[in-house]
């Protein structure tokens, strides 16, 4: 008798650690591969000004946006994998943020635009980047559009730009391909039914396309949508287009010549709060992963951005495809997540963001957070669990505002990384104080 109750003992007992085991959150697991991280730069403060990373001939190039102009280059030498720092100015309004890099050519593209006394102004910087140089062999380019042109016929209350005011022109990076450019744009003009009394609108989103390498421009309009963020990739048979608000939308051409079909939804909850997705061309299929808010718990916040939760989302979408594939969460297990970038070669996908798995209800991407990232093998259609690139949250650290880029098999990563700082300005008034924080690289073998 005493064998058989110490038998259904030891089983209750096996059943009950089952139990724990099956209804415990997932592991939040390291992953030690990636090399030693290395502080190649500095942010401008916080997770403020951080580095693209794009291909460029047999290695990557890091490049900082520091405003005005001003940019700093960082070139990755291989085999050794240190990095050479080239400090480089264009005139004045250029940013480095939206820099295009044809990778096999080297010529790289700066584009600006405002509008200003009732006409649009857009120019380009169309130059090559050498290494140890910079930039070198530039020519500027620019074109002007009226309001005609531009929105069509509208009334007097409708104007490019306020009065006596230069507005922006919302860019995204460009492509050049051969002696095609394109440069994903978003224009918004504004109605005025008084000094004080304007609505935002109309609208015009597409690209400004040039033939001749920029000599001559054209503008090749999407939509009158509402639109933030735009953005564009290139498959082998297509163009495809992306910008934000709500929905998340997206349009597409062959590659050779037609027209952008109308546009289409890819999600109706994207996060707009920080604005964040990204996209990727690899042979013939468009990646886009994206921040979700279909399951957040917005809380308001006195003191910074509304408090989100949100989730990393991933579609694709081949040339022959009519639709997007399944939508797939990327980021399961994890609270928060913030700032998703994405990259690909061949079949081989890698995700990148920052977030953490469990935290209270004031979280924000400024707070403790990590580094994750996720795989595919198959072209997107299935995909690893999150796995850690860094391992501070423990210790109060911040890591965030990752760029990824897959290039020869090996993922390479930039991410800034520091400890939030504050000042007591007054009893009950604290204000952040964040210096520059290291810009931290790191790499690893794309998991086989």
């Amino acid at each position: 008798m005493k064998n058989i109750n110490r038998i259904i003992l030891a089983a209750l007992l096996a059943y009950t650690n089952l139990m724990l085991i099956g209804c415990s959150k997932p592991d939040d697991q390291l992953d030690p591969k990636w090399t030693s991280p290395v502080a190649v730069f500095s942010s401008i403060a916080g997770l403020g000004g951080a580095a693209r990373v794009l291909k460029y001939q047999d290695t990557v190039v890091g490049v900082q946006s520091l405003g005005n102009g001003s940019a700093k280059l960082f070139f990755l030498n291989r085999p050794s994998n240190s990095w050479s720092e080239v400090p480089i100015s264009v005139p004045k309004g250029y940013l480095w943020g939206y820099a295009a890099i044809d990778p096999q050519s080297r010529r790289t593209l700066l584009p600006q635009g405002y509008a200003e006394n009732e006409q649009l102004v857009m120019s380009a910087l169309i130059g090559s980047i050498t290494e140890g140089v910079g930039l070198r062999d530039i020519t500027e380019r620019t074109w002007i559009t009226d309001k005609k042109t531009l929105l069509g016929e509208t009334g007097p209350k409708v104007k490019l730009n306020a009065y006596a005011k230069r507005e922006g022109i919302e860019l995204g990076s460009g492509i050049l391909n051969g002696s095609d450019v394109y440069v994903p744009y978003c224009f918004h003009a504004t109605t005025f039914f008084g000094i004080n009394n304007a609505s935002n609108g109309p609208f015009n989103n597409g690209v400004f396309y040039s033939a001749d390498s920029g000599k001559t421009w054209q503008i090749e309009k999407i939509s009158d949508l509402n639109a933030i963020a735009p953005a564009i990739c290139k498959t082998t048979g297509r163009f495809y287009y992306f910008a934000g608000d709500y929905p998340l939308w997206f349009s597409r051409k062959p590659s050779e010549g037609g027209k952008w079909e109308e546009p289409q939804a890819i999600t109706k909850t994207f996060a707009m709060v920080f604005g964040h997705f990204d996209v990727v061309g690899e042979g013939d299929t468009a990646h886009i992963c994206w921040l979700d808010r279909r399951h957040n718990k917005w809380r308001f916040n006195i003191d910074a951005p509304p408090i989100e939760n949100n989730e990393i989302f991933y579609r694709r979408q081949k040339d022959a495809d009519q639709g997007w594939g399944k939508e797939v969460l990327l980021s399961k297990g994890l609270l928060y997540a913030y700032a998703p970038t994405i990259s690909a070669e061949g079949d081989n996908v890698v995700v990148t963001w920052a977030g953490i798995q469990t935290a209270d209800k004031q979280h924000m991407d400024m707070g403790p957070n990590d580094i994750y990232y996720v795989t595919s093998k198959d072209g997107g259609k299935t995909w690893t669990k999150p796995l850690k690139v860094t391992d501070g949250v423990k210790d109060g650290i911040t890591s965030g505002m990752p760029e990824v880029m897959l290039f020869k098999g090996v993922i390479h990563l930039f991410y800034i990384q520091g400890k939030r700082e504050s000042q007591q300005l007054s009893p009950g008034l604290t204000k952040l104080n964040q210096p520059p924080w290291p810009i931290y690289y790191t790499q690893r073998p794309f998991p086989n």
